[in-house]
């Protein structure tokens, strides 16, 4: 069965000034980007519901459809996604920029067991302890939700009594993401986040991934930018030799954290439960980066540049195909990759690194700190 993934942009926005919120960047990326990314990572087709008439251009490609009952709220918004959808969908608003895809697909996995007509996320942030606008719908609400609104009920739960709804027990909705952050939301300047903008550099192994950051933060760097990098592994790393003091801390004393600290530098090594984002993780440790320098995280939204060299490897990591294609902004390569509609360096040139360089600082706006 196809689902739909909806992106609920149609609020006036009265408390961001009539502004349409979602086109802000977090992290140098729009909010309407971050939540289509999402979805399409999920679902068949995207569907924006928005009654700005300049809304046919945010998304271009993206079928955008004006609200059926116009000033009913979210719950209007939610009656004209499955009216327009014709089927199952996944409705995210558009104001939830860090909403993990992970998530979105186990909603539709859930609701696709077909015993249910919704599936909503609990949270504990919510006053309903449940998230309405960040969930899995049947075209099978439609009659209960119009009988809503034809009773002058518009809360996004008021036909819920009618319809089969089942629970995203919050345990599962944590091992996906911190609640708090997944389902924030922004509804004036002062509630966007914090976040640094950032950049992964991916490609396959030996491709020259660690170069090129290398390279692309030393040049960044003496142009005045504050750059922080943050590298992924796959595996459980020690920083410290075995034998050291701050690894048997660690493995020996099973500390739950451990830091080492000189008159220079400082380090900490944290034990978790799950894996954090790319996101977490810089804005809690690196927000006051200019930005940041990702090495790895392909399977991220994360905007990306990704290295392959004919030498190492016969083909690129992107394909038209992935989930997150549409994450991948520049490709520095020699091979024929002719289908790639995103910027193209040759590794290896005598000015490349200066010129990615350059396209980072215009990508991302950023401007020196000594200038």
């Amino acid at each position: 069965m196809t689902c739909t993934g909806v992106i609920l942009a149609g609020g006036a926005a009265t408390r961001y000034g009539g502004h349409p919120k979602g086109l802000e960047r977090v992290g140098g990326v729009r909010m309407i980007d971050r939540v289509a990314r999402a979805l399409a990572s999920t679902c068949d087709t995207l569907l924006v519901v928005a009654n700005a008439d300049d809304a046919a251009g945010w998304l271009p490609g993206v079928r955008v459809v004006r609200d059926v009952r116009p000033g009913e709220g979210a719950l209007g918004g939610l009656l004209t996604a499955l009216v327009s959808a014709g089927g199952d969908a996944v409705v995210v608003a558009w104001d939830m920029p860090f909403v993990e895809p992970a998530l979105l697909a186990a909603l539709r996995a859930r609701g696709e067991r077909g015993d249910v007509d919704a599936v909503l996320p609990e949270s504990d942030g919510s006053p309903r302890g449940l998230e309405p606008l960040c969930a899995w719908y049947s075209a099978r609400c439609v009659p209960a939700i119009t009988a809503a609104l034809d009773a002058g009920d518009r809360r996004a739960v008021a036909f819920h009594d009618a319809v089969r709804v089942a629970r995203l027990p919050l345990a599962e909705v944590q091992q996906m993401g911190d609640p708090a952050r997944m389902f924030a939301n922004v509804n004036a300047p002062a509630d966007l986040p914090r976040t640094p903008p950032m950049l992964a550099v991916v490609g396959k192994k030996h491709a020259g991934k660690t170069t090129l950051v290398t390279q692309l933060s030393a040049t960044l760097t003496r142009r005045g930018l504050r750059i922080m990098t943050l590298k992924h592994s796959s595996h459980t790393f020690a920083l410290d030799p075995e034998g050291t003091d701050t690894y048997r801390h660690f493995h020996e004393g099973n500390a739950e954290r451990v830091a080492m600290v000189s008159p220079d530098t400082f380090a900490m090594v944290q034990r978790w439960s799950r894996e954090r984002s790319p996101e977490e993780l810089a804005a809690e440790f690196l927000p006051d980066a200019d930005l940041v320098l990702c090495e790895g995280f392909k399977t991220s939204m994360l905007p990306k540049v990704e290295i392959a060299r004919a030498a190492a490897h016969a083909s690129v990591l992107w394909s038209p195909a992935l989930p997150n294609a549409a994450t991948w902004e520049a490709l520095v390569t020699d091979l024929p990759v002719s289908e790639f509609p995103g910027r193209r360096f040759t590794p290896g040139a005598p000015a490349a690194t200066d010129e990615i360089a350059d396209w980072i600082v215009q990508r991302f706006a950023l401007s020196s700190r000594s200038s």
